[in-house]
């Protein structure tokens, strides 16, 4: 494995590239996947970070891991943080060759207000904010769409039932209802948006799994293709769910069911 920083506006992004050898059976162009930590908009939760990245590597999977801006380093997270999520995105396309991924593989991976992030990717790159927003330069909307979305109990609405604080640190202050709908992203689905992989648990007490089922209907009534998977318990933040993220012992238990969304979630990056 080769390990790079590089700067997307002036944020680190992580690649960990898969190394190909003659000794191994993989030679095609691999999957390239963007991981976006959560942490409420306030910071990028290291547990979300390099261990997912290193779970997908060992799949063969390019993953690149990007800290984006928080209100641990600026007043509000929008707009400089999706104009960050949409070049990463671009700078993967547009490397693919020199880090041997497959361009039209290049896919987004949120949790938790990452998710959010993640979300808006793939829904707000052909709507006409995008543009006006400057969340990229006119014309290179194709280039900044990640071509799958895998959301982890995911923020998608800031609309209650909603996890109050990343909508307050999304937008530097507490927003009024108009924002709240247009960034509650089952609202944003067409007909263009990626096909979607969604996990959580029914009894996330911190981001309601309405925020999953929400976004799962509205794919499903604009004929997205997705993958829904919803265990009946387990935390908020369970990332990989193994010792890795959480208290698990090894004699005892040593991973949550959960555990089971990531090799899932590669079968999905791969198809």
């Amino acid at each position: 494995m080769k390990v790079e920083t590089v700067e997307i506006l002036g944020r680190p992004l992580y690649a960990y590239l898969p190394e190909p050898s003659p000794q191994t059976v993989y030679r095609g162009k691999r999957p390239a996947v963007l991981i976006l930590p959560g942490g409420g908009y306030a910071y990028t939760y290291d547990g979300e970070g390099e261990p997912i990245a290193l779970r997908f590597v060992a799949e063969g999977i390019a993953a690149f891991v990007l800290k984006y801006t928080c209100t641990d380093e600026a007043p509000r997270a929008f707009p400089t943080a999706l104009r960050e999520g949409f070049a990463a995105i671009r700078h993967i396309r547009e490397h693919a060759e020199a880090y041997g991924v497959d361009p039209a593989n290049v896919s987004a991976c949120g949790f938790s207000a990452g998710g959010h992030l993640c979300a808006c990717l793939g829904t707000l790159w052909n709507k006409p904010e995008a543009e006006q927003e400057g969340f990229f330069e006119p014309g290179a909307n194709r280039l900044c769409r990640p071509d799958k979305l895998i959301l982890s109990y995911p923020v998608i609405r800031f609309s209650p039932p909603c996890n109050e604080p990343s909508a307050c640190n999304f937008f530097g202050e507490t927003p009024e209802e108009a924002r709240r709908e247009a960034y509650s992203l089952q609202n944003r689905v067409d007909g263009e948006t990626p096909p979607a992989f969604l996990w959580s648990t029914s009894d996330d007490d911190c981001v309601p799994v309405v925020s999953a089922l929400g976004f799962a209907q509205a794919l499903s009534a604009h004929g997205v293709p997705f993958e829904l998977h919803v265990w009946p318990h387990g935390p908020h933040g369970l990332s990989l769910g193994n010792q890795v993220t959480q208290p698990f012992r090894y004699g005892k238990a040593h991973e949550h069911v959960v555990a089971a969304w990531a090799q899932d979630a590669v079968r999905f990056l791969y198809e």
